[in-house]
């Protein structure tokens, strides 16, 4: 077998936000702890993404203006290619209901806004580790 079938595959975040100085930031972040990362500032250019490869973990903003962030993690959820991946709901949003509601989509984390930069990290690499 050659080295190049027996690599692991590095791994890949996709980070699904509207705010661009919030996913630069997420993004920076990610590449600064050796974390691949892709960027979509919209549910549908995450969507258009899909097609070049599949991301090991999507982070994902609940509040987006083309298409709420819980139907995206649904239809993530849904599609045979990326029922798998693991969801990371980041929000600002108050409420347990908010929380519920995005687990109940599929996310598999609820992380609020703001979060210890650390801790972040931290929760991804312990799930794309698992």
């Amino acid at each position: 077998m050659s080295a190049v079938l027996q690599q692991a595959p590095r791994s890949r975040v996709l980070v699904v936000d509207d705010d661009p100085e919030i996913v630069t930031f997420l993004a920076t972040l990610l590449e600064l702890e050796g974390i691949e990362s892709q960027v979509a500032t919209s549910a549908a250019a995450a969507l258009s993404l899909l097609d070049r490869g599949l991301p090991s973990l999507v982070l994902l903003d609940i509040a987006m203006p083309d298409r709420d962030g819980l139907d995206l993690c649904r239809a993530l959820k849904k599609d045979p290619r990326t029922r798998d991946v693991p969801v990371f709901v980041v929000s600002a949003r108050p409420g347990k209901d908010v929380v519920e509601r995005a687990l109940a989509a599929g996310a598999e984390e609820f992380i609020r806004k703001p979060f210890e930069n650390q801790e972040l990290i931290a929760r991804i690499r312990d799930r794309l580790s698992a």
